[in-house]
């Protein structure tokens, strides 16, 4: 892995609220509106944040009708992500 992928994929998950959104994409697909509930946000910024996201290849949708559903499709992203959620559990206990 080069460094400025790192630095970029490290950049993206850094921020607060992208990173409850990934975290909640690790539980399974999601759509918006379950998105925004979840992490208490109002939708458009949840939307916009997918949209970056989808953007760098980190998450991808599939359109169900009217309903769009958002995985995390990043390897490398849900490795860090676990990492964090283990390293958060450790400074917990």
């Amino acid at each position: 892995m080069e460094k400025p992928y790192l630095s970029n994929l490290l950049k993206l998950i850094a921020q607060p609220e992208r990173m409850a959104l990934l975290f909640a994409l690790l539980e399974g697909d999601r759509n918006v509106n379950e998105l925004a509930q979840a992490l208490d946000l109002p939708a458009t910024i949840v939307s916009t944040h997918l949209a970056k996201l989808r953007a760098e290849g980190i998450v991808e949708y599939t359109r169900y009708h009217r309903i769009i559903e958002y995985r995390l499709i990043s390897e490398d992203a849900a490795e860090i992500l676990y990492t964090l959620r283990r390293l958060s559990s450790r400074t917990e206990n």
